[in-house]
């Protein structure tokens, strides 16, 4: 999980970083005019005559004018990005539960395999014992033959128990 929020991290910064910038300028300059303090948007060109104003080579823009603009800007791209983040949090709100669903499903077909293999080793070994059982005691009387007997019950049984094993799981749910 720390793997996927680190990987949608990056994501998203690489989004941000590649995202346009909100139209801003560098080529700039501060006027005063009759009207004010105002801003060239572009190159500005100074008066070569006293008795006559620069050259703008852009717009000119109050100062209020500016930072309305710029504030507008501001939180229409801010809006974006709240807009991709609700995005990035539904997939994966979504990519939650699937994961979810799967450990559960995961969970559930492990529990029913450990469940057969369970009934495996019982069959298996109550089969071997009713074998045993079903010596003739003729043979069983030889105190050598029943002792090889009981060994090889023993051994085939603890074969099974090792291919089959008893699992017991600890519940998670």
């Amino acid at each position: 999980m720390k793997t996927l929020s680190y990987v949608t991290a990056i994501g998203l910064a690489m989004f941000i970083a590649s995202a346009t910038p909100a139209q801003s300028q560098e080529d700039y300059t501060f006027v005063a005019d009759a009207w004010g303090q105002q801003i060239c948007l572009g190159r500005w060109t100074p008066p070569s005559d006293i008795s006559r104003s620069g050259v703008c080579e852009g717009q000119m823009m109050g100062i209020p004018q500016l930072t309305a603009i710029s504030a507008k800007q501001t939180v229409d791209r801010l809006d974006q990005l709240l807009s991709a983040f609700a995005s990035v949090n539904e997939k994966l709100d979504i990519n939650n539960k699937q994961v979810s669903m799967l450990i559960e499903a995961t969970y559930d077909t492990q529990t029913s395999i450990d469940k057969q293999v369970k009934q495996v080793s019982e069959f298996l070994s109550e089969t071997i014992k009713q074998r045993f059982d079903a010596i003739p005691s003729e043979i069983l009387a030889n105190k050598a033959f029943l002792r090889e007997f009981i060994k090889l019950r023993e051994d085939i049984l603890q074969e099974v128990e090792k291919r089959y094993p008893a699992m017991t799981r600890p519940s998670t749910k």
